[in-house]
C-alpha cells in the first residue's frame, strides 16, 4: 500500500526574510490525482470489468441466467466440453468468468486491489513497446490459471464461479516482482516482498477458505491460489519478453 504525504512547515510559522534578500523558493511538484498517473492496461482492464458489470446489471433475469450458463466457470460443463472437443465453450467460461461479478462490492473490491497492485506491476514490464498488451494478457493467462486450479480441485462440480480474484491475485503477485525489479540499487526488498505474500495467502486463500468451510461467504480461494501462483511464474517470463534486444 502507498503511503502518500503532505509536508509541513517547522512549528507551523514562516521564517522571516532578512531586509534587502530577495526570498527564494523551492518549486513544488503538483500533486496529481491518482487516475491521472494510472497506466493504460490497468485503466483498460477497469473499463472493460465496469462495463461488463454494467451491461450484466442491465439484464433481465432471464437473460442473466443466460450469460451464466454461457460464462461462469462450471467444472463439470469444463470438463465435458473438453472431452467432447469443444473448445470454444469452455474458453468461453475459463477467460469470461472473470468478467462477471456477483454484486457491487465483490467488484469494488476487486477494483480497489488492481488499483493497488496493478500500476506497479505493469510498470515493471515497461522495457520497450506494447507493455499494455503484456500486462492485459498477463491478467487474462493469470485469470485462466486460476480457473483451471479451481476445476482442477473441484472436479466434477455443479457450482460456479465468477470474478476476476484469481486474475488480480496474479497481479499482485507482479506487483511484488515488479517492486523488486523497481527497487533502488541496494535496497533491501526480499524480506518485505516475502512478508507481503505470506500476508497475501493467509488473507485470500486462509480466510477464504475458512469462510467457506464455515458456510459464511462463498469464495472460491482455489482460484485465488491458481493465479497467485501463475503470476509468480508468468510474471519473469513477461518482464523478458519486454526487454530490448542487445546486439551480440
Amino acid at each position: 500500500m502507498s503511503l502518500y504525504r503532505e509536508g509541513a512547515p517547522s512549528g507551523g510559522q514562516p521564517e522571516s526574510v532578512p531586509p534587502n534578500q530577495e526570498p527564494t523558493t523551492s518549486p513544488r511538484k503538483p500533486r496529481e490525482p491518482i487516475f491521472n498517473q494510472l497506466p493504460v492496461g490497468v485503466a483498460v482492464l477497469i473499463g472493460l470489468i465496469i462495463v461488463a458489470h454494467l451491461v450484466f446489471s442491465l439484464l433481465n433475469p432471464m437473460a442473466q441466467a443466460e450469460a451464466l450458463a454461457k460464462f461462469a466457470l462450471s467444472p463439470s460443463l469444463f470438463a465435458k466440453d473438453l472431452s467432447a472437443g469443444d473448445w470454444m465453450p469452455a474458453l468461453t467460461m475459463l477467460f469470461g468468468y472473470q468478467f462477471l461479478h456477483g454484486g457491487t462490492l465483490h467488484i469494488v473490491m476487486n477494483l480497489a486491489m488492481l488499483l493497488q497492485a496493478g500500476p506497479i506491476a505493469e510498470a515493471g514490464l515497461r522495457r520497450n513497446q506494447g507493455s499494455t498488451l503484456r500486462f492485459v494478457l498477463f491478467f487474462l493467462l493469470c485469470g485462466a490459471g486460476g480457473g483451471l486450479f479451481f476445476c482442477a480441485l473441484n472436479p466434477g462440480a455443479q457450482a460456479v464461479t465468477i470474478g476476476a480474484s484469481g486474475a488480480i491475485s496474479g497481479v499482485f503477485a507482479g506487483f511484488l516482482w515488479g517492486a523488486i525489479g523497481l527497487a533502488r540499487p541496494g535496497q533491501a526488498m526480499l524480506k518485505p516482498v516475502l512478508a507481503s505474500a505470506v500476508v497475501f495467502l493467509l488473507i485470500n486463500v486462509g480466510l477464504a477458505a475458512l469462510a467457506r468451510g464455515f458456510n459464511f461467504v462463498p469464495i472460491a480461494w482455489e482460484s485465488h491460489l491458481g493465479g497467485f501462483v501463475a503470476g509468480l511464474i508468468l510474471y519473469p517470463i513477461f518482464a523478458r519478453l519486454g526487454r530490448p534486444n542487445t546486439p551480440a
